[in-house]
C-alpha cells in the first residue's frame, strides 16, 4: 500500500511538471539554496532578511552540492506575481521530496502553509493535522527549527512530520545527527516521519522555487564591455540587473520583461562610479534627474578626484540641462555641481585648451538652466544665483544684486548675503562686496524686443575665477582675476549698447592682487570660441572705500583684474636677486660695524654711532630676510619672520631719519652740540617708535596680516600700505625737505666766504657726501613707489631697481663710510702693518738665536762686516704720522 502510494505520488508530480489545469508551466525559477553544514548566515535569518547572496556566483546557484555555500536571489525581496512556489530536498543529486504551494496573493513568508499545498511527494500531507507549519517554525528556546512542517511532539522519541531545517543544537538527539549546522531533514517516505526512530533523510540541500504565468529567463547580456546579468522575471516586471553600484546598492542596468519576452537593456548611471563612466550614460528626461544627482555626489568634497576631468563634467552638465529645462530639481543639482568643481585644483582648469573650452561650457550650462527656471534662488559655497520674475512697473527705477561682506570666517558664499535691490544707486554700499546694478533702460529693450509686461532677471556670481580660464592671463604671469565674478541677464533680450551703463562694484578678495585695475567682461567668442577676457565697452571709473566701479554698456560676466603680486616668472629671478644683495651687504655691513667700534678714533663721533645703529638695523634686517623669507611650511615661524620683517624696515627708515636730522644740526643749526642727550632720544626715535606701528597692525589682524602662504611678509593691502609705504613716504618727504636745507646751507656758505683751495675741497667733500646719502637713503624708496603702480613695463623697471638698489644699501654704506674714507683706511692699514711687525720680530729673534748657536769653531773674531743681529723698524712708526689724515665727517 505504502509502495502505490509512493508511485502514485511521483506521477502526479512528473505530470505537473507538464500541465497546469491544461496549461504548460513555463519555467520553476530557483531563488533560495540551503546547504546542509554550510554554516553562517542562518538559513532562517537569510530568507526573512533583506539582503541577497551569491545571486551573480553560477556554481552556488547551481543545483549541486560541490559548493558549502547558500544562496538568495533578489527575486525574494521582490516578491511579485508569484504563481506557485515549490520547496525541494535534494539527495545525492536527485529531487527526493517536495511540497508545491499556491503562490498567489503572498509573500514571501506566507505562502509556507498547510491550507495552500497544492501537490507533494508527501502523501499523507494534505489530509493529517499537524501542529507546526510555517517558516519560522518552532523558536521556543533552545530550539531553532524552521520551514516547519510537523505532525506532534510527544516526546524526542515520538516527535513526527515531514520537513524541518535545524540551525543550532536543541534538547532532542535526532537535531544532532551532524556537528556542522544547519541540519536539513525531510521524510524519505511518502508519508511522515519519526524524526527519532524512522531514520530521516539528511538532504545535502535544499531549495525553493517560484513560477510564474508567463516570464523571462535568465540571461547575462554584454553592452560597450560590460556584462549585465537578469534574474529571470514574471511578464510586465521591471528586473534589475544583479551588478549593482558598491556606492549605493543600486543595480547597473533595468530592463523590462514584457509578455515573458526581455525588452532592451537601460544602463543606470551608478554613484560609485566614476565621472569619467557617468560621462557615457545616454542622458534622456528619464534619467536626468538621476545623473544629477550623481554627479552632485561625485563632486563633492569628499568623493571629487582633485585631478577631475573637467570635460566630463562639461558634457554631462551639458546633457542634463539639455532635457532638463524649468526641471527645478535639475537646476539644483547643476548649482551643487558648478560650487563644487570649483573645489578642484588650479591646475585642472588650464591644463590645456580643451579644458577651457570645457570651463566655458560649464559656464553656458548653468546660465541655460537658471533661465529655464522663474523665482529660482540657490545659494553654495562657491556659487550663489538667483532669477526672478518682474513686471516693467517695478523696474522703474533699475534693478540690482550683491553678495554682501560675510559675516563670518568662514570665507564662501552665504545664503544670508545674497540680495537684490531695486534702487540701483545702492551698489556701493558699505556692506557690499561685489554688485552689479541694472538700469531702467532694460525695461525699454525689453518691450521692444518681447512685447512681454513681464521680464526675468537672473544674477549669478562666482566665488573664484577658475571657470574662466583666460590664455590671456597664463601667458601674463603678473596679472590675475582679484575680484568674484558676477554675471547679470535679462532672459530673451540681447542687452548692449545701454545709453546708461552696468554699474559694478568689485572689493578686491583674492590674495596677492592689487593695483592697476582693468574692468574686463567674458567674452565667449574669443580663442576661436573657447572665450576669454575683454575689455571692449568696459572701463574703470573710480575707487570707492576700497571698491572697484566698473561701467559697461552690455550684460555678461563682469570681473576685475589687477597686478599679481606672488613669486613666479620674473619675481622668481627678482627674490634670487634680492637673496645675493642682502647676502653682499651683509658682508659689508659687519665689516662697517667692527670697523666704527673697534678703532678708537672712529668711534667716539655723534655721526659714527648714527651710523653704526644703521648699520645693525640693516644687518638685523638683511638676515632676517634671507634666513626666513621662504619659511611657508611652518606658519608660526612665518608669522614672527613677518613681524620682524616689519619691524626692522620700520628702524631702518627711522635710523635714516635720525641721520637727516643730525646732518641738518651739523650743517644748519647753529649750536649743534648744545642738543643734549640726542643719542638718548635718538635710541628712542629709532628702536622703540616703530613698535608702535607693529603693535597697532598686529593687533587689528594678527594673521591676516602676516600670515602668507607665498612667502613671509605682510600681505599687500592697507596694512601694508599704512604700515611701510605711507610711513617711509612720510620719511622720505621729510628727508628730502632736510637735504635740501642743507644743500641750500653749504651752497650759500660757500658763495659767501672767501675762496680758498683748502675750504672749497672740504666744502665738496661735504656736499658730495650729503648728496650721496640722500641718494642712499631715497632713491630706492622712490623707486618702490613708482613700482607700486605704473603701466607694465615701467613696473617691472622700477621693481627691478629696487630689489637692486635696497638689498645693496649695505655695500653703498660701506662703500661711502669705509672703502671712500682716507681715514678708515688708514685705520686698517696701521692695524695690519702692527700685525705684521709683530710677526717680523718674532722670526728675527728665532733667526739670531740660530745664528750663535753656529759660531765659527775656531772662535775667529769679526770687527764690522761679519753677521749680526738684525732688528727690524715697524712700518707703524713710519706711517704713524699719515694716520690721523682728515676726517670728513657726515
Amino acid at each position: 500500500m505504502k509502495a502505490t502510494t509512493y508511485l502514485f505520488s511521483w506521477i502526479v508530480f512528473y505530470l505537473a511538471n507538464f500541465t497546469v489545469r491544461g496549461q504548460k508551466v513555463k519555467e520553476w525559477i530557483p531563488v533560495f539554496k540551503g546547504v546542509s553544514g554550510a554554516g553562517e548566515p542562518d538559513l532562517y535569518d537569510l530568507w526573512t532578511g533583506s539582503t541577497s547572496l551569491n545571486e551573480l556566483n553560477d556554481s552556488v546557484r547551481a543545483l549541486d552540492a560541490n559548493i558549502k555555500a547558500h544562496f538568495k536571489s533578489p527575486l525574494v525581496e521582490r516578491w511579485s506575481k508569484v504563481r506557485q512556489v515549490k520547496i525541494s530536498f535534494y539527495a545525492n543529486g536527485e529531487e527526493a521530496a517536495f511540497i508545491e504551494f499556491d503562490g498567489a496573493s503572498t509573500d514571501k513568508n506566507s505562502w509556507f502553509a498547510k491550507k495552500r499545498v497544492r501537490r507533494s511527494s508527501f502523501g499523507d500531507l494534505k489530509q493529517a493535522s499537524t501542529n507546526y507549519f510555517s517558516i519560522k517554525g518552532d523558536l521556543d528556546a533552545p530550539l531553532n527549527r524552521h520551514f516547519f512542517s510537523n505532525k506532534n511532539y510527544g516526546g524526542c522519541d515520538n516527535d513526527f512530520g515531514w520537513t524541518v531545517v535545524v540551525t543550532q543544537d536543541g534538547d532532542c538527539p535526532w537535531e544532532r545527527k551532524q556537528t556542522d549546522y544547519p541540519l536539513i531533514l525531510y521524510s524519505p517516505v511518502p508519508e511522515g516521519v519519526l524524526w527519532q526512530s524512522n531514520n530521516p533523510g539528511i538532504a545535502d540541500f535544499m531549495a525553493i522555487f517560484l513560477e510564474f504565468t508567463d516570464s523571462c529567463p535568465h540571461e547575462a547580456v554584454i553592452v560597450n564591455g560590460v556584462t549585465y546579468t537578469f534574474e529571470a522575471s514574471p511578464a510586465d516586471f521591471l528586473a534589475h540587473s544583479l551588478e549593482l553600484c558598491s556606492f549605493d546598492n543600486n543595480p547597473l542596468a533595468l530592463r523590462m520583461c514584457n509578455g515573458g519576452v526581455w525588452e532592451g537593456i537601460i544602463v543606470e548611471p551608478c554613484a560609485s562610479n566614476s565621472i569619467s563612466n557617468l560621462a557615457k550614460v545616454i542622458i534622456t528626461e528619464g534619467n536626468a534627474e538621476k545623473v544629477g544627482m550623481y554627479l552632485s555626489i561625485l563632486t563633492s568634497e569628499e568623493n571629487m578626484d582633485s585631478k577631475v576631468n573637467i570635460e566630463d563634467v562639461a558634457l554631462i552638465l551639458e546633457g542634463i540641462t539639455g532635457v532638463g529645462g524649468g526641471n527645478r530639481m535639475i537646476t539644483n543639482f547643476t548649482v551643487n555641481v558648478v560650487s563644487n568643481i570649483q573645489n578642484a585644483d588650479d591646475d585642472v582648469f588650464t591644463a590645456d585648451n580643451n579644458n577651457m573650452s570645457a570651463t566655458s561650457s560649464i559656464v553656458k550650462s548653468l546660465e541655460t538652466q537658471i533661465g529655464s527656471v522663474p523665482n529660482f534662488k540657490g545659494v553654495e559655497n562657491n556659487l550663489a544665483v538667483q532669477t526672478t520674475h518682474y513686471s516693467h512697473e517695478t523696474l522703474s527705477n533699475g534693478i540690482g544684486f550683491a553678495s554682501l561682506q560675510p559675516g563670518n570666517a568662514t570665507g564662501g558664499l552665504q545664503k544670508e548675503n545674497i540680495e537684490t535691490f531695486e534702487d540701483v544707486d545702492d551698489f556701493l554700499m558699505d556692506m557690499i562686496e561685489t554688485s552689479i546694478a541694472l538700469p531702467p533702460e532694460i525695461v525699454e529693450l525689453s518691450q521692444d524686443q518681447t512685447e512681454s509686461t513681464q521680464i526675468q532677471v537672473s544674477f549669478i556670481v562666482y566665488q573664484t575665477s577658475k571657470l574662466f580660464a583666460s590664455n590671456r592671463l597664463i601667458s601674463n604671469k603678473q596679472r590675475a582675476v582679484g575680484s568674484r565674478v558676477i554675471s547679470a541677464t535679462v532672459e530673451n533680450v540681447r542687452v548692449e549698447g545701454l545709453n546708461e551703463p552696468i554699474r559694478a562694484a568689485f572689493l578686491p578678495v583674492v590674495e596677492d592682487v592689487s593695483g592697476n585695475p582693468e574692468c574686463v567682461f567674458w567674452d565667449f567668442e574669443l580663442e576661436n570660441g573657447q572665450g576669454d577676457w575683454s575689455k571692449e565697452s568696459c572701463y574703470f571709473n573710480k575707487t570707492s572705500d576700497g571698491r572697484i566701479v566698473c561701467f559697461c554698456d552690455h550684460l555678461t560676466n563682469f570681473a576685475v583684474i589687477l597686478d599679481y603680486h606672488g613669486q613666479t616668472g620674473e619675481y622668481d629671478v627678482l627674490s634670487f636677486i634680492s637673496i645675493i644683495g642682502c647676502s653682499i651687504s651683509i658682508a659689508c655691513l659687519i665689516f662697517t660695524i667692527i670697523t666704527f667700534t673697534c678703532f678708537r678714533n672712529l668711534r667716539g663721533k655723534r655721526p659714527q654711532r648714527i651710523l653704526v645703529n644703521l648699520c645693525f638695523s640693516l644687518l638685523l634686517l638683511y638676515t632676517t630676510f634671507v634666513i626666513g623669507i621662504g619659511l611657508t611650511s611652518c606658519p608660526n615661524c612665518c608669522i614672527v619672520v613677518a613681524i620682524l620683517l616689519h619691524y626692522f624696515v620700520l628702524t631702518t627708515l627711522f635710523w635714516m631719519l635720525v641721520e637727516a636730522v643730525n646732518m641738518y644740526l651739523k650743517f644748519v643749526v647753529i649750536f649743534y652740540e648744545e642738543t643734549r642727550s640726542f643719542m638718548l632720544k635718538s635710541a628712542v626715535l629709532g628702536w622703540v617708535l616703530p613698535v608702535l606701528p607693529v603693535t597697532i597692525v598686529a593687533a587689528v589682524n594678527f594673521k591676516g596680516t602676516y600670515s602668507n602662504e607665498h612667502y613671509c611678509f605682510m600681505k599687500p593691502g592697507p596694512a601694508l600700505y599704512g604700515g611701510i609705504l605711507a610711513i617711509s613716504a612720510i620719511i622720505l618727504a621729510i628727508n628730502f625737505v632736510l637735504y635740501t636745507l642743507i644743500i641750500r646751507k653749504l651752497t650759500c656758505r660757500r658763495i659767501m666766504t672767501t675762496a680758498n683751495t683748502a675750504n672749497d675741497k672740504e666744502l665738496t667733500v661735504r656736499v658730495r657726501n650729503a648728496i650721496s646719502i640722500m641718494m642712499l637713503l631715497g632713491l630706492t624708496w622712490i623707486f618702490g613707489f613708482f613700482a607700486v603702480d605704473s603701466s607694465e613695463g615701467n613696473r617691472i623697471l622700477f621693481q627691478s631697481l629696487f630689489c637692486v638698489c635696497n638689498s645693496l644699501q649695505g655695500f653703498f654704506i660701506f662703500g661711502l663710510f669705509c672703502a671712500r674714507r682716507k681715514d678708515v683706511r688708514d685705520a686698517w692699514a696701521k692695524c695690519c702693518c702692527s700685525c705684521r711687525g709683530f710677526f717680523t720680530r718674532s722670526a728675527s729673534k728665532q733667526r739670531y738665536a740660530s745664528v750663535e748657536k753656529t759660531t765659527d769653531a775656531t772662535n775667529t773674531q769679526t770687527s764690522g762686516g761679519g753677521l749680526g743681529l738684525v732688528v727690524p723698524i715697524p712700518l707703524t712708526t713710519l706711517s704713524g704720522s699719515n694716520l690721523n689724515g682728515s676726517n670728513n665727517e657726515v
